[in-house]
């Protein structure tokens, strides 16, 4: 939590409850009620601060999870009276200008308050569970005649520790993978927030996930566990050498900077994997040159970068990969599509930020993940899984 943030959440607090602690100091002079209704602001507050100076201590993911609820709580709350505070003081002056009783904006305000708590309800409640199967077809010139019709998976951004081991979300999105016989199941990265531990106990259930050619996948920013404190550089260390370990243990080929060659018939095509590609200030761990050794003669190359930066970077123009896979962005967790275009935050973060983009030969497809992070919540992005099916462009 940056310090902006964590000022702009103790504004957002306290002059709503002064606000309506004016009203109510209106109708009631008893004390109790004073007390509780600043006990709420005083409770958010108090866990704002704890957030922003020892959560970073703290290698518990289930208390980031718990706190995720916390602040969604907080939305519920205090969004709807912000949104009425503003309509009201709105109200008091155009009252004020035209020297005339109305009280029009502040039922309108009323209204849109309530539409607001709705639609975070909706967001925190219903929409996270909602797992979406979204289909692409991706034409590719001189796609390898035994590859037409090839049929990928791809899913991204798990954010494991967030569940909080509600391993029966893993249910409908078994059933949505399975049912569509890829021939490859792919993962972009961040399946932990931080820890190892998070993956502990998911085993079972992601080893469901059948493909014909196999699951891999590669590591995200959240992966190595930056976001976090530790003791000692061998302690983090330790951390990262067991979440790689806990995602093969979840039955996927984990691509280090590395590739592997698919092969049907006489053809061939390389998957490329690399570690965590990020701009500043994300570490970097992606080396796409030592990715790639060896799929010289590899006409048709897909590559798996969790960071969709990197295709601008390093892929378009300065290599042959003709698809590359990748996650990070979760759509911005917010945004409203209106008939085929789709606004959100996120576009003004990142240049692709959501479904397939293309430049020349190149393709890039940007999965809006099927976790959250930071906020127990999504609206109008739900969480994604994404068939690609491959077809030769004659």
């Amino acid at each position: 939590m940056y310090p902006i943030v964590l000022i702009s959440l103790i504004l957002a607090t306290i002059i709503p409850d002064l606000f309506f602690f004016h009203k109510l100091s209106k109708r009631t002079s008893k004390t109790f009620l004073f007390v509780l209704h600043f006990l709420p602001g005083i409770f958010f507050i108090s866990s704002f601060l704890y957030i922003r100076f020892g959560l970073l201590n703290a290698h518990s993911f289930q208390l980031t999870s718990n706190l995720m609820w916390l602040i969604l709580a907080f939305m519920i709350i205090y969004i709807p009276k912000i949104v009425y505070g503003f309509f009201h003081f709105f109200n008091f002056t155009i009252k004020k200008l035209l020297v005339k009783e109305t009280n029009l904006f502040r039922h309108i305000g009323l209204v849109i308050s309530s539409m607001t708590l709705i639609l975070i309800i909706y967001g925190g409640f219903y929409t996270p569970t909602n797992f979406q199967l979204r289909k692409q077809v991706i034409e590719i010139e001189g796609l390898p005649a035994s590859f037409e019709g090839y049929k990928i998976i791809q899913f991204s951004d798990f954010h494991i520790g967030n569940w909080n081991q509600n391993y029966d979300i893993m249910t409908p999105i078994t059933k949505i993978i399975n049912d569509q016989h890829a021939d490859m199941i792919v993962f972009t990265g961040d399946m932990v927030n931080n820890f190892s531990d998070e993956a502990v106990g998911w085993e079972p259930y992601f080893q469901k996930l059948k493909s014909k050619n196999g699951n891999y996948a590669v590591l995200g920013n959240h992966d190595y566990g930056d976001y976090a404190s530790w003791s000692s550089p061998a302690e983090r260390e330790a951390n990262i050498l067991n979440t790689k370990q806990s995602i093969r243990n979840l039955g996927f080929r984990l691509l280090l900077n590395e590739n592997v060659l698919l092969k049907r018939g006489k053809d061939e095509m390389a998957l490329i994997g690399v570690e965590d590609w990020g701009k500043a200030p994300l570490m970097t761990y992606g080396d796409l040159k030592k990715a790639m050794k060896g799929t010289e003669k590899i006409n048709t190359k897909i590559l798996l970068s969790h960071d969709p930066s990197h295709w601008d970077a390093q892929v378009i123009g300065k290599t042959n990969i003709v698809l590359t896979l990748s996650g990070h962005t979760h759509g911005g967790q917010f945004g409203y599509r209106y008939e085929n275009r789709l606004f959100s935050p996120a576009s003004f973060i990142f240049q692709e930020w959501e479904g397939l983009y293309q430049k020349g030969k190149q393709y890039l497809y940007v999965n809006t993940g099927l976790g959250f992070v930071g906020l127990h919540l999504r609206l109008g992005i739900p969480p994604e899984i994404t068939l690609i099916e491959l077809r030769n462009k004659n």
